[in-house]
């Protein structure tokens, strides 16, 4: 009996927003990641714009990372333009929240291609830290791994709405009747 009231409240919902719960769980939750990466990137990009590393308390190679060529992309050190990044998913996150301008489509592609290029950059930085360098830096990993979060976040949604539009077409499309072979 339980179970049949919370079933019918997610239905009221999800007829009241049009849209299922959990997807506003999820997007909670990559605010909330792209909160923390913004926290960790700001303080980075004063740090290094600054000179610094920032200080290194788990792994001994922070300096080493970020002072390299590879932790400056066009003379700008790689927290600046993380930091935008983080700050971008985060607004995304925000305005799918308020749906603003209807757009929750729209700002769900945007979010997931942002995540999906973070991740991407995240692990070609990995790659150079473990296979070039041999220097761990704790804040990129961390980078690292909040971006692989937000990645799945927002690639849940976009899986979700793509399969919504599939199912949309097949319904207003149907399949055209088979066709008989003739026999010669």
């Amino acid at each position: 009996m339980a179970q049949q009231s919370v079933m019918a409240q997610r239905a009221v919902e999800q007829r009241a927003t049009g849209r299922p719960q959990w997807t506003t769980v999820v997007v909670l939750l990559a605010l909330a990641l792209a909160v923390v990466g913004v926290g960790i990137a700001a303080y980075l990009a004063y740090e290094n714009l600054q000179g610094d590393a920032g200080a290194c308390t788990i792994t001994k190679g922070c300096s080493t990372v970020q002072k390299s060529s590879y932790g400056k992309l066009l003379g700008v050190p790689v927290s600046v333009p993380g930091l935008l990044l983080y700050l971008a998913l985060a607004g995304a996150a925000v305005a799918w929240l308020r749906n603003l301008g209807g757009q929750r489509e729209l700002i769900t592609f945007g979010a997931f291609f942002g995540a999906l290029f973070g991740l991407g950059f995240s692990a070609y930085l990995t790659y150079v830290e473990a296979f070039v360098l041999n220097a761990w830096c704790i804040y990129c990993i961390v980078s690292a791994l909040i971006m692989g979060a937000l990645f799945l976040a927002w690639g849940s949604l976009f899986a979700y709405i793509y399969r919504q539009h599939r199912q949309e077409d097949a319904l207003e499309s149907p399949r055209p009747a088979a066709r008989s072979r003739k026999r010669r």
